[in-house]
């Protein structure tokens, strides 16, 4: 059996704040005594050789702000799945609309209880780096909301319907090649909650303002902000001359309102877009406690709330 620990890179945060326990799954500093203990305790046999890898690893951190985070199964025999792995990540990427990437794969293989040396891949993951991202930035505040929203929506995460639909579109924008594949990738996250291709703008502009809008005020807001969106997106997709500054302004509102929106269908859990098609009809902005039974709001990420709901953008 192999085992395999993801490298995350990019985050102004400590990441091991965030509680997996529930799953059996930890994020540590990859520097910190609390993981090379763990390394150690797999095969203390081979403990320099088990941490080759991640010493090389360490010896390119030259920051204090460079920080790296592993993630790891505390108890690897007990029916490790890289999945479930994999959900913390993008989970962190979901709530935290960032430049957090998987930069390193360290994979071991896992023989009678005990780590053997196997390989590790480097930027598995990263895309081409010519849109500069931004650093994963949270508070203490965000961490016991966060570790009671993961712990509910977690399997959900596996979903192949609509919703998986949405979250995979959203974390494929990560991984384009310029800014304009990133922006179309967006709003085709968007357009996995419509069922069907009537009014299809129409239909993503209420849909989502109702999902995402505290009030009456909030939802309006986002209706127009959605409309000025999808103008620009149908002027890059007929290949018509556009603003490209316009595409970089509306990159920050329109990831936090692709976040959010997954945020939301996450909680609600409507099992097909057909089906929240009809419960969005039956109600109006400033309703969105009304989609489903025992909705909670989640605050989570205040920067995508302001980016996504408040601001207006021109």
């Amino acid at each position: 059996m192999n085992i395999t620990i993801p490298v995350l890179c990019n985050s102004d945060f400590d990441l091991s704040k965030f509680d997996f326990s529930f799953k059996d799954i930890r994020i540590l500093d990859i520097t910190s005594k609390t993981f090379r203990d763990y390394i150690e305790f797999q095969q203390p046999d081979f403990l320099e050789g088990n941490m080759s890898f991640i010493n090389s690893i360490i010896e390119t951190i030259h920051s204090e702000f460079d920080r790296k985070f592993v993630i790891i199964k505390n108890n690897p025999k007990d029916g490790f799945d890289y999945n479930d792995i994999l959900n913390v990540y993008k989970l962190l990427l979901i709530v935290f609309p960032s430049d957090l990437q998987i930069e390193y794969e360290i994979t071991y293989y896992y023989e009678k209880g005990s780590f053997h040396r196997g390989f590790m891949s480097q930027d598995i993951r990263r895309r081409t780096g010519e849109y500069p991202g931004d650093l994963l930035v949270a508070d203490d505040d965000n961490v016991v909301e966060f570790n009671e929203f993961s712990q509910l929506v977690f399997e959900r995460l596996n979903y192949k319907n609509y919703i998986g639909i949405s979250i995979e579109n959203y974390l494929t924008s990560y991984q384009a090649s310029h800014e304009h594949y990133q922006y179309l990738t967006l709003c085709i996250a968007l357009e996995s909650v419509i069922s069907g291709n009537q009014e299809l703008i129409y239909r993503i502009r209420r849909t989502v303002s109702v999902l995402c809008g505290k009030d009456v005020p909030n939802c309006n807001n986002i209706y127009s902000n959605i409309n000025k969106i999808y103008a620009l997106r149908s002027k890059i997709i007929h290949g018509e001359n556009y603003d490209f500054d316009k595409v970089i302004a509306y990159l920050p509102p329109l990831k936090s309102l692709v976040s959010r929106t997954i945020v939301e269908l996450l909680l609600h859990d409507i099992p097909t877009n057909k089906d929240l098609d009809q419960k969005i009809t039956e109600i109006g902005f400033g309703d969105r406690i009304k989609i489903s039974e025992n909705w909670k709001h989640y605050r989570l990420n205040i920067l995508t709330i302001v980016e996504s709901s408040w601001k207006e953008i021109v």
